[in-house]
């Protein structure tokens, strides 16, 4: 069964993020519904989704067990393996989009040219929101890229455009960590909330 078109998945700007929706380079990824900015995945990624729960070990004198005592758990970690086609000029002006939209997310703004502009130069690299498979999967998940990489592969043929020369097929992996505030886990998460299923509609996982 394919995913419905509701359930694609994505990697959106948040509506205030200023400096991004005025790239003109960045215009493929705009949205036609309410204006959005950033990546909806043509073809669903493989995703990976990994929790982990940090325990410290006690080892007590002439015992045969250790004994394992609650730390945290740390916020989840979503790994996405993604395929963009550039068959079609339109598909290359997509690929393209992607990839600047990937690098400028992983940067902060910096330099003499943002001192005096919005976003001023120290501003970190933007908390993006992902989504895929439903409300109760991964509903606009606050998250930062930590790591893309993708592959110019030799034996795919090339697509030209705008001067430009694109791998008909390629391949991002992109690592995304969730990125929650102090004051959201305090006010707006609760595991009580999490454990009836509500959290999910609040962006936890």
């Amino acid at each position: 069964m394919a995913v419905l078109a509701e359930n694609k998945t994505k990697l959106m700007l948040p509506r205030g993020a200023v400096g991004y929706y005025s790239s003109s380079l960045l215009d493929p990824l705009r949205t036609a519904s309410g204006g959005g900015l950033g990546i909806v995945f043509p073809y669903q990624p493989d995703i990976t989704y990994q929790q982990s729960v940090s325990y410290s070990s006690y080892d007590l004198v002439h015992t045969n067990y250790s004994y394992n005592a609650y730390r945290n758990t740390p916020s989840p970690s979503i790994q996405v393996m993604a395929q963009f086609s550039s068959v079609t000029e339109g598909e290359a002006a997509y690929t393209l989009a992607v990839l600047h939209f990937l690098r400028s997310v992983t940067k902060m703004w910096f330099g003499i040219g943002d001192v005096s502009n919005t976003p001023t130069a120290g501003t970190p690299p933007p908390v993006l929101r992902f989504s895929s498979f439903g409300t109760q999967q991964f509903n606009d998940i606050r998250c930062v890229v930590a790591n893309f990489s993708t592959t110019y592969d030799s034996n795919v043929d090339l697509k030209d455009y705008g001067g430009q020369q694109v791998p008909t097929i390629m391949t991002f992996a992109i690592d995304l960590l969730v990125q929650n505030t102090p004051d959201r886990q305090k006010k707006v998460y609760s595991t009580s909330s999490f454990v009836r299923g509500s959290a999910y509609t609040q962006g936890f996982i």
